[in-house]
């Protein structure tokens, strides 16, 4: 409702005696963004560094956004073919989930297609080997058909006559049909997901330009069962999905799924109010650079050099089970390698001692994101180097350049991102009434009329006025006070400037 007391009891003109309001009161106070130096990125990714930088310029976008895609596009590339393995006990997969934070124009977007354009070039040479290959498959599977009724017709006439029917020929089966390898996705179910990695095994990258949707919509139509899905989907481990028009379930024995993508701050900071804390958000690598300045390159784009190391990586052959089925390899940490992991997992415990919230849980996780990246980070130098042997361990060269990158760096950015983005209650208890001013047109108020519209964190008067005084501060309300006889009477006047009840 909009409030009809009467403003003339304001002690004071409303038009000049008011400063302009605060409207950004609400936004979290964010730390700068970090940097890394041109020496400690040039550690952190060895060979790549290099085509990092060309890229980023070529695309004029941060290299925090290349680089980012670059390990997610890397994890899934070697997908199931190479767990890392610390020590006994423990073992992860090489799946990283990257998120781009930046405004509309800090250039996500062609950040992503840097990595992701060789991808695509990839897939499109595998979907024409597929197509040739299920044409050849589908000659010869008219070729069976026909002999197949044959010896039906010959099996049938055998025993008609009481003799032993023929064996079935080999040509009367001509084979399970060939399977479209893929290397992304962009947006499909969870029980299409699954399909594919039952038939594929290797892995999936899911890659979108805008994360949050995708975020924000997964429980929307199911309940709720598609997060505890996109968990397992980090984990690497074995799933089962039920089909409700068929008998038989689909199988997977490694769920395993990278993903990349950007978001805005604006609505990753709604995605932090609406989700649980899960662990599925906390499971992200984040950047949160400042844009580069806007310029127009100077050098050239090797993509020829990405696609090799894409296809190079998967080659990467996977082990044999004693049964013939596939499993991963277990590539093992030297031991200097564990050392260094250990005293990485003592920091982190004392940097949970200083966190709270999401950013605590995202250290919690940031050991075995560790794992992962010293793995992706050994295989692309792998990849970049012709004629060398698969990496037989991951040595503290490679972790110590993990511990670096996630500790000392991502860790910041993961702060600067949600670590700080969560604002205080008082500040949530006033953009709340905030909206109320705005939306009712109100001028003048009492605290009792916010009290018992009991909005979500405002049905406590203590709540209210806590609230109240931010705006005071704020500059968009003024107390005041009138003689009553006993306890002075409150109102509190919206400043004019605002422009109410639009």
């Amino acid at each position: 409702m909009t409030d009809k007391r009467n403003p003339n009891i304001l002690p004071f003109d409303p038009t000049s005696q008011w400063p302009d309001p605060d409207m950004n009161f609400g936004q979290p106070s964010r730390p700068a963004a970090p940097t890394m130096n041109d020496a400690d990125f040039n550690e952190v990714f060895g060979p790549w560094a290099g085509w990092i930088k060309t890229a980023a310029e070529v695309k004029n976008v941060p290299s925090d956004y290349v680089a980012m895609t670059l390990l997610s596009v890397a994890s899934a590339a070697i997908g199931n073919t190479r767990w890392a393995v610390p020590w006994n006990g423990w073992k992860e997969p090489p799946v990283l989930w990257s998120m781009l934070v930046g405004d509309p124009s800090a250039g996500k977007s062609p950040a992503l297609d840097s990595v992701l354009d060789p991808v695509k070039e990839i897939e499109r040479i595998l979907s024409e080997e597929y197509r040739r290959a299920r044409d050849e498959w589908d000659g010869e599977n008219e070729l069976a058909s026909l002999a197949l009724a044959q010896w039906k017709a010959d099996a049938k006439a055998a025993l008609a006559e009481g003799n032993e029917p023929p064996q079935k020929p080999d040509e009367a089966d001509a084979g399970r049909p060939p399977v479209r390898e893929r290397i992304s996705i962009t947006d499909i179910t969870t029980e299409k997901v699954a399909d594919l990695l039952s038939s594929t095994w290797r892995g999936l990258l899911l890659a979108r330009d805008e994360l949050s949707g995708w975020l924000s919509s997964m429980d929307r139509y199911n309940g709720g069962g598609d997060r505890p899905f996109w968990l397992e989907a980090y984990g690497g481990r074995s799933y089962t999905i039920d089909r409700k028009n068929s008998p038989e379930p689909i199988v997977v024995d490694h769920l395993s799924v990278a993903i990349v993508g950007g978001t805005q701050p604006d609505r990753l900071a709604e995605l932090l109010v609406k989700a649980d804390d899960d662990g599925l958000l906390a499971r992200f690598m984040v950047v949160f650079p400042d844009p580069v300045p806007i310029a127009r390159p100077s050098s050239a784009l090797d993509e020829h050099r990405m696609t090799e190391a894409i296809n190079r990586l998967r080659s990467l052959p996977h082990a044999i089970e004693e049964d013939g089925g596939k499993r991963p390899f277990f590539v093992h940490f030297s031991e200097a390698g564990a050392d260094t992991l250990q005293g990485f997992r003592e920091q982190c415990r004392g940097w949970e001692a200083g966190a709270s919230g999401l950013f605590k849980s995202h250290i919690g996780k940031m050991p075995g994101l560790v794992v992962r990246v010293a793995n992706v980070l050994a295989h692309l130098d792998w990849a970049a180097s012709e004629g060398t042997q698969y990496p037989s361990e991951i040595d503290e060269t490679h972790v110590g350049r993990a511990c670096h990158f996630v500790g000392e760096y991502l860790r910041h950015h993961a702060y600067r991102a949600y670590g700080a983005a969560k604002v205080p209650a008082e500040v949530e208890g006033a953009q709340s009434i905030a909206s109320v001013i705005r939306s009712e047109g109100l001028r003048v108020f009492k605290a009792r009329d916010i009290y018992n519209r009991r909005r979500t964190g405002l049905t406590k008067s203590q709540q209210v006025k806590a609230a109240i005084s931010v705006l005071i501060e704020a500059d968009w309300l003024r107390e005041v006070r009138a003689a009553t006889g006993g306890s002075p009477s409150v109102d509190y006047a919206v400043n004019p400037k605002l422009e109410v009840g639009k």
